[in-house]
């Protein structure tokens, strides 16, 4: 059976919520052109806000200027790169070990630091309480990515309030981030989402920690999303409120070029494998389960589909590899042994990715913001 495809990207038909234009492009497609198309005409702009940002965050001479999220990954080595080494920020970089972190992401992270003058924390979760967290989260949404952001996010929001940091940079943005703004594959991976997910299961004395400002959290993420709505600069909030910008809605290169920027200046190596979220043991999982959930994907469609959009992939080529590919995805070998260590069997696994409603956990009136941040938010 012939699969209908966007004319642009691969994203199928079978994909919740998506539409084709009279000419087969898809919504998505054509977001990314209404939000983007106007970049080669602004970036330099962008350049110089992002520049401000930060010598607004010197100008405040806290005992640092600038937080780093560092997975070891290539996008948060490219934004310790530019905090310290361009832009000379005293930047103190956070990273979490989960359990599950890779060999690779913990020598990159070794490499950067020895690369530059950022001074470094690690915040360490045991593994078998982060399995047992997971776990929570795979039976009651079939998901357990959002249990590990908002740790993330938590050893974040301890080292900005025990050093008053200004400002955090992200290596993110929202032209690179290929799934966040498909909300039939994501949740909302707050604090009060993360709060509705463990309550009365064994995981939340352990963890209820980690939502427990929630409330000023989300409000502080708001009021960073309605400045950029409409086009307040970050400045004036952070005197106040930290505040978390993605480096890529500001500073953009293909991935390629940054690579090789890292290898150079930073030890950065993908470890002879891919350069796409090396970070953690269990990465494949999340990909694999997006399969299970949707007909007619694979592991890759998202991921090529956002580098068809950036100008860095052919379509041609991603749809052959595509088509050899489709219905032939094998369990990871790490999904495999992380089910046999929580005593999962694969056809629980399989039920749960299918059938959990995870809307049940988010709160409305944040869905409300999410989907109003997408629509108006512009560069």
């Amino acid at each position: 059976m012939e699969i209908i495809r966007c004319k642009r990207c691969l994203l199928p038909s079978t994909l919740s919520g998506i539409t084709f234009d009279e000419n087969g492009i898809c919504n998505h497609c054509r977001k990314y052109e209404n939000d983007f198309r106007e970049w080669d005409q602004i970036k330099e702009r962008k350049r110089e806000e992002f520049g401000n940002i930060l010598s607004g965050a010197k100008k405040l001479k806290r005992p640092y200027d600038c937080l780093v999220p560092l997975s070891g990954g290539k996008d948060s080595t490219y934004a310790l790169y530019l905090c310290t080494k361009v832009y000379k920020m005293k930047t103190l970089a956070v990273s979490l070990d989960n359990g599950f972190l890779s060999g690779i992401a913990k020598q990159n992270i070794r490499n950067a630091l020895e690369s530059c003058n950022a001074d470094h924390m690690f915040y360490t979760i045991n593994r078998e309480n982060s399995s047992r967290l997971f776990k929570v989260f795979t039976l009651k949404t079939g998901d357990f990515c959002s249990g590990c952001m908002r740790a993330i996010n938590y050893a974040i929001e301890l080292a900005t309030k025990s050093f008053r940091i200004p400002l955090v940079i992200k290596g993110s943005g929202r032209r690179v981030q290929y799934v966040s703004q498909i909300k039939e594959v994501t949740s909302l991976n707050t604090a009060s989402y993360f709060a509705n997910v463990i309550k009365g299961t064994a995981a939340e004395d352990d963890f209820k920690h980690f939502a427990r400002y929630r409330f000023s959290l989300e409000f502080q993420k708001i009021a960073g999303g309605v400045n950029d709505i409409f086009g307040l600069p970050r400045t004036r909030l952070m005197r106040f409120i930290p505040q978390h910008i993605g480096l890529y809605d500001y500073i953009y290169l293909p991935f390629n070029e940054i690579i090789g920027i890292l290898k150079k200046e930073m030890g950065w190596s993908d470890g002879a494998g891919s350069a796409e979220h090396l970070d953690c043991e269990l990465h494949d999982i999340p990909f694999y389960k997006d399969t299970l959930r949707i007909q007619n994907i694979t592991r890759h469609t998202f991921h090529s589909s956002g580098l068809i959009r950036q100008g860095l992939l052919s379509r041609e080529g991603a749809l052959l590899k595509e088509e050899q590919e489709i219905g032939k995805e094998n369990p990871p070998a790490e999904l495999t042994k992380f089910l046999q260590e929580n005593n999962i069997t694969y056809e629980e696994y399989v039920n749960y990715v299918q059938y959990s409603d995870t809307s049940r956990f988010e709160p409305k009136w944040q869905k409300v913001a999410r989907d109003m941040y997408h629509k108006f938010r512009k560069f």
